[in-house]
């Protein structure tokens, strides 16, 4: 359908603009009323919403004010537990160590749910820091690239099952949550492929909960407000996103290979 005569592409991007942007801004100033300034709160509400004869410069401020000064935009970061990494560099010296990531699909994702995540880390257990070296990077990324990011992504289901492969001699401590055995199974396959390596089934641990969590966690009352508890295990499918390897003595991981078009410098982009 062909846009309506005399459509303004300004109007309709800050009609869209003020739905979205001013819903987030009430629903984090949901205490203050609108349109008020005897308050510090309502102030900052006042300030922070869209208005209809906002020019750009304005708009511009507002968001400024709310994702920067007031710090919202660290909301579209998932907290993370952890320390520096010159801080931990400095306590524990450590073989390389590449870390594959996947992600569930934007689609599939379930209303009022953060994406289900995986993470399977392995070490190159034959190279030292000074050791490995920036064509050796550039064979491996090809290999993830060609394993994890050919077809649009390697995806994979995640699930309620424990399968652990232990072989640290070769660098591996790995522990895959997946819907199935088999699932599981082709998981840790293609992972330790990378260094040319084959399952041992002897080195494969099965784990089954004696009872799941429920699909969806009850709700239950945190700091004062009824709170859906976080869930256990989620069941979905996670899709192959970037890999990156952390040597000893580098304060920024290495990016191998990226398919999300937001890592800087990936040896491999697919």
């Amino acid at each position: 359908m062909p846009l309506p005569q005399g459509f303004s592409e300004w109007e309709h991007l800050q009609s869209v603009l003020m739905q979205v942007h001013n819903r987030i801004v009430r629903d984090e100033f949901n205490d203050a009323d609108d349109d008020d300034i005897s308050t510090p709160r309502s102030s900052l509400k006042t300030a922070c919403l869209l208005k209809d004869n906002d020019s750009i410069l304005q708009t511009l401020l507002r968001y400024w004010l709310f994702y920067v000064d007031l710090r919202k935009a660290q909301d579209l970061q998932t907290p993370i537990y952890g320390i520096p990494i010159d801080g931990y560099q400095s306590e524990v010296a450590y073989k390389p160590q590449v870390k594959l990531f996947f992600k569930e699909d934007l689609d599939d994702i379930e209303p009022g749910y953060a994406p289900i995540r995986a993470e399977i880390t392995f070490r190159l257990y034959d190279e030292r820091y000074d050791t490995f070296s920036p064509s050796e990077a550039q064979s491996l990324a090809t290999r993830i690239r060609s394993e994890f990011a050919s077809g649009g992504g390697y995806r994979w289901h995640k699930g309620r099952l424990k399968v652990s492969y232990r072989r640290p001699e070769q660098g591996y401590q790995l522990i895959i949550t997946a819907f199935s055995e088999s699932e599981a199974r082709e998981v840790i396959g293609k992972v330790i492929g990378l260094q040319g390596h084959s399952v041992d089934p002897d080195y494969l641990t099965i784990s089954n909960r004696a009872s799941n969590p429920p699909t969806v966690p009850p709700m239950e009352v945190i700091y004062g407000k009824n709170r859906r508890l976080p869930r256990k295990r989620p069941v979905g499918w996670v899709r192959f996103q970037y890999a990156e390897l952390h040597l000893w003595g580098l304060p920024q991981p290495i990016t191998l290979v990226d398919r999300t078009g937001y890592r800087a410098n990936p040896l491999e982009v697919a």
